[in-house]
């Protein structure tokens, strides 16, 4: 799979719009209609990052066979396209196409089309890295130490609002090893209203935890600092780790991982549910290795699943090889 967008019976309008709303490192393929054909579909779907088809220019059978090939890829462990709809299906494609609920329809058109924001939203993110410090992660994703973490906060705003509870595991062998860590933080006020009953967190539980600075060097003195942490929502996560560093006088400096944007490479097409359902969608047998939290048995899960498929369809075993999924040169990041 390459960073090429192919866009199949765009109109002029269309296309232009399309070429500024994406990254650079995103080459816009137009393809006329008029050469499609099987083989040429099966070519398209297994070298694209990402398909946008108009299906008013599409007889019912190709915009079907498009559907087909992305179903068979991601049945048989191969890297499946995200595909894209710039206008909604005739009449007669309503009653002869299976299209998927997950196929969306953007609006190319609009000023502002919430589900064109999210497959741009979607793209950029795997086209872009989501960690810190690749250099000092351990070569194998597989055998090496990764610390599952995930936060509780009274908010979103990384300077105003207060971790309340850091959740933490250890990850190994594909893994959980031991048990989880509930690090309870004090709090100088009570906790907003509501905030409790969304996190399960009450003021009694976080007047026996310990002080910010506390908290703070236990994760300092995590085995080995070069130990990745691995979460969801780079923003809210990173963000909320290096405001308390920080204020606490420190930089964040561990290396870690956003699973979520990395699972945007693999699973693209399944981004538009929530990422952690991913292995659910893939497998809805998959119980994996319990951890008795609802929270990092789900980052756990996604996690297994990621490594697990950037294995079988990239051949990537170790974050030094994370270059094979990017088009832009990664510059030793």
């Amino acid at each position: 799979m390459t960073n090429d967008v192919y866009t199949i019976g765009l109109t002029r309008t269309e296309l232009q719009t399309l070429k500024v709303l994406l990254p650079i490192t995103f080459p816009v393929i137009p393809y006329d209609t008029e050469q499609l054909d099987e083989s040429e579909i099966k070519r398209i779907t297994g070298q694209a990052r990402c398909i946008v088809l108009n299906p008013k220019h599409l007889v019912a059978e190709t915009l079907a066979e498009f559907i087909y090939d992305q179903d068979y890829l991601c049945n048989h462990g191969q890297p499946v396209p995200v595909i894209l709809l710039s206008d909604h299906l005739t009449r007669e494609q309503q009653h002869t196409v299976p299209v998927p609920e997950y196929l969306s329809v953007i609006d190319l058109h609009k000023r502002i089309d919430r589900n064109r924001s999210f497959a741009v939203k979607t793209l950029r993110e795997a086209s872009l890295p989501c960690w810190q410090n690749r250099v000092a992660m351990r070569s194998n994703m597989f055998n090496d130490g990764w610390y599952l973490i995930d936060l509780e906060t009274t908010g979103v705003d990384v300077w105003k609002d207060s971790i309340i509870c850091i959740r933490l595991v250890y990850m190994a062998n594909d893994k959980i090893v031991g048990q989880p860590q509930m690090i309870y933080i004090r709090q100088s006020k009570p906790l907003p209203d509501g905030i409790s009953k969304l996190t399960g967190i009450t003021d009694e539980m976080l007047a026996q935890g310990i002080s910010l600075e506390e908290a703070v060097e236990q994760l300092e003195g995590l085995s080995c600092s070069d130990t990745p942490f691995v979460f969801t929502s780079e923003e809210f996560t990173a963000g909320f780790l290096k405001a308390v560093f920080l204020r606490c006088g420190k930089s964040f400096i561990r290396p870690y991982i956003a699973i979520d944007k990395l699972a945007a490479i693999p699973f693209g097409y399944l981004m538009q549910r929530h990422a952690l359902n991913i292995p659910s969608l893939i497998d809805s047998s998959s119980s994996g290795n319990l951890v008795f939290d609802d929270q990092l048995q789900e980052l756990y899960e996604l996690t297994k699943c990621v490594f697990e498929n950037l294995c079988i369809r990239y051949d990537v075993r170790c974050p030094g090889q994370f270059d094979k999924l990017y088009a832009a040169e990664l510059c030793g990041v």
